[in-house]
């Protein structure tokens, strides 16, 4: 156990329990879920920090069990009931709690600007800073701190921050959050493809690339890490591979993006714009193939066209998420097709999904091999046979011409 402690409080994000300020515009379902995601922002900030300063976190919770806590943040904090009272006699008891244990800083305050505070400091364990408080109001912090000067308390103050607990604060919210980028990359020898690919990504503003191979026996790997991109190893299968990616992943938002397609510029000024609407969860690009001919500008009126009417985007038109609703749903499911169409009906239950009106660029590839009409009607066959009820599995034997399961093409 180390010198300091940083606590972290907070609820269960419980429906109608939550940002109850904010549910008359958000509604309560996705007031919990802006909660959740603040959470977890708040927590993925921290983190990184504590470890590296051998600061022990701890976070105090309320309204779910330490079991749920865990299933939702991890293992890593310890989780402690913040027990009865209000905010003040629950923050006062983890400050007296900690002092039990621990001595260290001097007073500092974080002020928000509707008038409480963020982050409150200690050196020592003073009570009388969380009695008689007008929790929730304008008052908080100039109480505060006329409190702690009576003590004489020396105060110090840091850079005042927004609070996020009407609809007119939710662009402070949206200002910070979704703004780093895990673009996940599932590969299975994909040598010829990656290297464009990932060009195209780029160096990402606050962002990550997370290539994740399916056991290439080719240049795939040394390519993708010789690139610079992060590069892990799963059992072969897309969605499983991508499940995988979005394991390791620090995102707020998750990219998935196939080896052979090719992002627009600007791609990641545009998720972050579309991603800044609290109602959105997700979104995708149009799509066109790198290849000439009339037939092919058909298929692409047609992608388009089924994006626009059904809010349906396929895997190879980059398809992007909210990290902490993917998490939610638990990720892609284990099936060795038509997990991206799974994954998007799931969405659209959750909120609404963004189409940008920028092209990715796939390769020309399997309209090459087997054939424009062919490779179409095949699609449209494994499409529908998906919707009446064939299995999955049974799909990808039709598809692939070969057992399922054998990479991420």
């Amino acid at each position: 156990m180390s010198g300091s402690r940083l606590i972290v409080i907070t609820k269960y994000p419980e429906p109608g329990q939550v940002k109850t300020r904010l549910q008359a515009s958000l509604g309560e379902e996705q007031a919990a879920r802006l909660h959740r995601e603040m959470v977890e922002h708040t927590l993925a900030s921290v983190s990184a920090w504590s470890e590296k300063a051998g600061v022990d976190l701890e976070i105090m919770i309320d309204g779910g069990t330490a079991e749920e806590f865990r299933e939702w943040l991890g293992s890593g904090p310890a989780f402690i009931a913040q027990g009865e009272g209000d905010l003040g006699a629950r923050m006062s008891r983890s400050f007296e709690e900690g002092f039990n244990r621990l001595l260290h800083h001097d007073l500092v305050l974080l002020p928000a600007t509707d008038g409480g505070y963020g982050l409150i400091g200690l050196r020592s364990n003073t009570p009388e800073l969380f009695t008689d408080i007008a929790w929730g109001s304008g008052e908080v912090l100039g109480a505060t701190i006329e409190k702690a000067k009576g003590s004489g308390l020396s105060v110090s103050m840091l850079k005042p921050l927004g609070d996020v607990d009407t609809p007119e604060d939710l662009n402070l919210w949206e200002s910070t959050a979704n703004r780093f980028i895990s673009v996940v990359i599932p590969t299975f020898n994909e040598e010829g493809n990656i290297l464009p690919t990932l060009e195209r990504v780029g160096d990402i503003p606050d962002g990550e690339v997370i290539v994740v191979d399916g056991g290439s026996s080719d240049g795939t790997v040394e390519a993708a890490a010789g690139w610079g991109a992060e590069v892990i190893r799963s059992e072969p299968g897309r969605g499983r591979q991508m499940d995988r990616g979005a394991a390791e992943a620090a995102g707020d938002i998750l990219l998935f993006l196939h080896a052979d397609t090719l992002l627009p510029d600007g791609y990641h000024a545009m998720i972050r714009e579309a991603m800044s609407d609290p109602l959105t969860v997700g979104g995708a690009f149009t799509w066109k193939v790198d290849a000439p001919g009339p037939f092919l500008r058909w298929i692409e009126y047609t992608v388009d066209w089924r994006t626009r009417l059904f809010s349906l985007p396929y895997g190879d038109q980059a398809i992007f998420v909210k990290a902490s609703v993917f998490r939610e749903l638990d990720g892609f499911i284990a099936i060795p097709l038509m997990e991206d169409v799974d994954l998007v009906r799931r969405l659209r239950k959750y909120g609404d999904l963004a189409r940008l009106d920028a092209p990715v660029t796939t390769s020309a590839r399997r309209y090459e091999r087997y054939g424009p009409f062919r490779t179409t009607m095949r699609n449209k066959v494994i499409f529908f046979g998906y919707y009446l009820g064939i299995r999955p599995e049974q799909l990808a034997r039709w598809y692939y011409r070969r057992p399922p399961d054998t990479g991420a093409e």
